[in-house]
């Protein structure tokens, strides 16, 4: 087990831990019983939504049609490999390669190095640990996983020099990439958009833009799980999982107080971003913003849940030196951004702020249990950006917002009751968090068993524990809006018929893409595969691949002798991984028999009937079987090894050629100095667990002569 294992084992705990810490009772305002506290990484969603298939839109987002689901996470990975894509697999070989399927590469890097712009670097099914930043330098360069497959890449562990890489960077003369149906763990950021901003030229002062990121698992990075960066423009995130911000703070006290400055997606000053159709969760402050002066962002379709700062942030607070004070001299945070029908669950601050914003508009959103820490904001609040205090700075108030349609359901358990805030400070000479009135109407508030409350610190427009008949009043609008009990049902959408426009239209419903693995979501629990043992990383890297399992949940079994029936499974298993990128093969009756047919109308074995499947394989009889399990070319002779020298297996014996052809490609060595077979022997399934891994990544072969 590989010490990226053992971490990522740590952080899916400490991810279960965060959802638990975070999961609150469910408000009275639920009818039906919603989805899991957390699905995707940490549960399995119960829902029978099927995964979008076929050309994924290339457009704006979905708009949808009130009453039906719609999709949010990966779809299914059916992007088809384009003719002159490069090939890379775990699989590969950085030195003899030429980006054929046939002749991968074995890094992205390397396959990066030799793509033009416009090329298509193509990720076989695997995991991919570079323990660098897999960096696009060149334009119109799209990252994807091969049709059907899966790609990882892990940044959880990094190499020395390289502790503030990301999983993907696009570099400055990136514009135009795409990353599609690739999972990124780790990382300083998992995906980071550069920009020249601060490079010391104001002439020249464009980042990577019109990039898109969809269909993709993004998660567990240090801070930032995307970072968009100032001038980087044009930047669509759609269709993705992204969760377990900043774990580089989990033990460290601002974790849970939402101020680790870890969002899931972090846009300074980056216009005409769109955010859509994406499961956001687990996140150690804000969910996402975008700030710095971002111009027309679009937030709509999102689930968000389980995050410790806030849901939304329509601006926030900003260094002044990012503003473009050319297009934006007041210094205001965000322009004309639109946040509609998203889904906001948990939130320790606001579900949805508005910081020192022009021209937002914030419609059909439903938010649910938000502000849970109870210490300050409220669910729909307006705030004050200091702007790092600077003299310079503006620090606007919120201007021209409009609020309508929403739903807001609180549980009684929250004592601090504002429903809207509006801030003032003090300081600097005085700040106020809104200019007049917000345009607001239509909206549908309730607190079980209480009554909602309002508040505005605005000197001269002071108002607290107002009801709401007194908000409308004060703020000269809010009209048809009611307080009353939405009735959600298990998809969030209001019953009560007096809410039949607020809140959420269509159902938001997450599905995993049908080909991503389970394997970076279970954690390596085999008791008797300790670390240190000589079989330890051989073991882990088999099972990463689903090629192996356990003789129980916990345990391996190393020395239990291998069966004829295992030894069939293991072919099947890894032949289907060669040729796809993945393992589908389950269990049939018996248990083994689904693989034997496999094997059989695979020509790995000639029939069913070909051993007593319940008995130790010999090590000739495993390798007859094993020799069959790749193709020839995965296989080609590393040693000359002539005939007739290994001392023990003659050529007159008859699984001669297969031992021979193992031998051959440095996939077996024999068991003493000598490299005697010791063919009528049996082998112990840590021993298998040496062969498949070199089997499996040629890097791992041995060279010798005899």
């Amino acid at each position: 087990m590989t010490k990226t294992k053992v971490l990522i084992g740590v952080l899916l705990t400490l991810a279960v831990a965060l959802s638990l810490l975070l999961i609150m009772p469910l408000t009275a305002c639920l009818t039906g019983a919603p989805m899991g506290a957390e699905i995707g990484a940490e549960n399995e969603s119960d829902s029978t939504f099927a995964p979008d298939s076929g050309t994924p839109n290339a457009g704006m987002p979905d708009t949808g049609t009130p009453g039906t689901a719609m999709h949010i996470g990966p779809r299914t990975n059916t992007y088809d490999d384009p003719a002159n894509s490069i090939y890379v697999s775990p699989n590969g070989n950085d030195n003899s390669a030429n980006g054929s399927i046939n002749a991968p590469y074995k890094t992205i890097n390397a396959a990066l190095e030799a793509a033009n712009p416009g090329s298509t670097v193509v990720l076989r099914g695997g995991t991919y640990r570079e323990g660098v930043n897999v960096r696009v330098r060149n334009p119109n360069i799209t990252i994807k996983s091969s049709k059907g497959e899966w790609a990882i890449i892990d940044l959880t562990t990094f190499n020395p020099g390289h502790d503030e890489d990301s999983g993907v960077y696009f570099d400055v003369d990136s514009s135009g990439g795409k990353l599609q149906a690739v999972e990124v763990m780790g990382g300083f950021y998992a995906v980071c958009l550069e920009t020249k901003w601060d490079w010391g030229d104001p002439t020249d002062r464009a980042g990577a833009s019109n990039i898109i990121i969809e269909d993709c698992v993004l998660h567990d990075s240090k801070n930032d799980v995307v970072k968009v960066k100032p001038n980087c423009d044009n930047i669509t995130i759609r269709y993705n999982e992204i969760y377990n911000s900043g774990r580089a703070y989990v033990n460290h006290a601002d974790f849970e107080s939402g101020e680790c400055n870890s969002e899931g997606i972090d846009n300074v000053n980056g216009d005409n971003m769109i955010v859509h159709n994406n499961y956001i969760h687990g996140i150690c402050s804000n969910a996402i913003y975008a700030k710095g002066g971002a111009i027309n962002a679009i937030i709509e379709n999102n689930r968000i849940e389980n995050a410790y700062g806030a849901g939304i942030m329509v601006g926030f607070d900003t260094s002044p030196e990012y503003f473009d004070i050319s297009v934006n001299p007041k210094y205001y945070e965000s322009i004309g951004a639109i946040v509609r029908n998203n889904l906001i669950i948990r939130t320790g601050w606001e579900g949805i702020g508005f910081y020192a914003s022009k021209d937002a508009e914030v419609y059909n959103n439903t938010l649910v249990d938000v502000n849970y820490a109870q210490n300050y904001h409220s669910p729909i609040y307006f705030g004050i950006s200091m702007q790092d205090w600077e003299s310079y700075a503006g620090r606007p108030p919120s201007i021209n917002p409009i609020v309508r349609n929403n739903v807001v359901c609180q549980p009684a358990a929250f004592t601090r009751q504002p429903m809207i805030e509006i801030r003032y400070s003090n300081e600097l000479g005085g700040l106020s968090a809104l200019e007049g009135s917000p345009t607001m109407r239509d909206n549908c508030y309730y607190i079980a068993g209480k009554n909602a409350t309002f508040a505005d610190h605005r000197p001269g427009s002071v108002l607290e524990n107002a009801g709401l008949a007194a908000w409308q009043s004060h703020i000269g609008g809010d009209s048809g809006t009611i307080e009353v009990d939405p009735a959600l049902d298990g998809d969030y959408i209001a019953q009560n018929p007096l809410c039949a426009d607020m809140g959420l239209q269509f159902p938001l419903v997450f599905g995993e893409a049908s080909s991503s693995p389970p394997t970076s979501e279970t954690p390596f629990t085999f008791s008797d595969v300790v670390s240190g043992a000589w079989y330890y990383n051989d073991v882990m890297t088999a099972w990463e691949m689903g090629l192996i399992d356990g003789k129980s949940a916990t345990t391996f079994a190393p020395n239990d002798n291998l069966t004829y029936a295992e030894a069939a499974k293991l072919a099947a298993c890894m032949h289907q991984y060669s040729s796809t990128g993945s393992v589908t093969l389950i269990n049939g009756a018996p248990w083994y028999m689904s693989y034997v047919d496999y094997a059989v109308e695979n020509g790995i074995i000639v029939s069913d009937s070909d051993h007593d499947w319940n008995v130790s394989a010999t090590r000739a009889g495993y390798m007859a079987i094993f020799a069959n399990a790749l193709p020839e070319a995965q296989l080609g002779a590393l040693n000359e090894i002539p005939d007739g020298a290994i001392s023990d297996v003659p050529m007159t014996h008859p699984q001669s050629e297969a031992i021979y052809k193992l031998y051959r490609a440095g996939v077996a060595q024999g068991v003493d100095a000598a490299h005697n077979c010791s063919p009528e022997s049996s082998i112990r399934r840590n021993e298998v667990a040496t062969i498949i891994s070199r089997m499996m990544n040629p890097a791992g072969r041995i060279a010798f002569t005899i």
